[in-house]
């Protein structure tokens, strides 16, 4: 009797630790966030996690931490689970990931998802330079400005949430904190409205409240077209033109200062060759 309990003792040993190990076979699954994963402070939002038919229980995971999140059954589609969040708040931001188990074992982990909130702090100030109305293939540098003291600031394009730059924030005479994004030569792709938040470096996924909306309008450039080259070699030339009088009015002052000095020099040596001659 104890060989056999002692028996199935070793064999629940070996067996329970499969059960909890990767089933190569099982899909990885999807997370991504509804509406979208940069959500204003107090709205609903839904982590979704996609995975297998053979799901039986989908759990999600927050940070580092090794204990569950949540956990949910599937739906009836059994393939997906949803983590529904009536009002999103500071504590819900984060990074999240999620994983399923069936009777072939548990999934690996789905990728890591992002879940920024805003709308915890005050917003900043979004410009542009030179204009909001610009011609393709030009520069131009937006520049995110608040007076509170945040580490970063990020610069968005709406609908385009891949389109985004962050910055380290400068500190400023004014005691002001800014970022300044730089687009070397602007495109038709940078057509929309953009926005600017700013967050503190210890707390990446809590974002200000946006900066009013800026809208960029790129039109057509006509900066290669040979009559506009021609255009800008001419009004060069005219440039040089206007100058060009005045540097010859200067030589001719010098030249004239010259043949002056000369012909006091001669008149001199004249002067004194009389007075030679005069005193023998």
């Amino acid at each position: 009797m104890m060989a056999i309990l002692t028996g199935l003792l070793y064999l629940g040993l070996v067996v329970e630790p499969r059960t909890a190990v990767q089933a190569e076979h099982l899909p990885k699954p999807i997370i991504w966030a509804e509406p979208h994963s940069v959500i204003a402070l107090h709205t609903p939002v839904i982590i979704w996690c996609q995975g297998s038919y053979e799901a039986q229980e989908y759990r999600l995971y927050k940070g580092s931490s090794v204990d569950p999140w949540d956990t949910q059954f599937p739906l009836e589609t059994r393939n997906k689970a949803k983590f529904n969040t009536q009002y999103m708040t500071i504590a819900y931001a984060g990074i999240y990931k999620c994983y399923y188990k069936s009777d072939s074992g548990f999934s690996e982990h789905s990728d890591a998802m992002e879940l920024v909130v805003t709308g915890a702090y005050g917003n900043p100030s979004l410009s542009v330079w030179p204009s909001p109305e610009v011609t393709s293939g030009v520069f131009i540098a937006f520049t995110c400005s608040s007076h509170i003291g945040f580490g970063r600031h990020i610069l968005i394009q709406e609908r385009k949430y891949h389109l985004l730059w962050i910055l380290d924030s400068q500190y400023q005479d004014n005691h002001s904190f800014q970022a300044t994004f730089v687009v070397d030569a602007v495109t038709h792709k940078h057509n929309g409205t953009f926005r600017c938040y700013g967050f503190f470096k210890n707390k990446p996924q809590v974002w200000s409240n946006s900066s009013d909306p800026l809208d960029l309008m790129v039109s057509d450039t006509k900066e290669n077209s040979p009559t506009h080259t021609e255009d800008v070699k001419l009004h060069l030339h005219e440039q040089i033109l206007m100058k060009t009088p005045s540097l010859h009015h200067q030589g001719h002052t010098v030249e004239n200062l010259i043949r002056m000095l000369l012909a006091a020099l001669v008149l001199v040596t004249i002067v004194m060759l009389l007075l030679e001659a005069w005193t023998f």
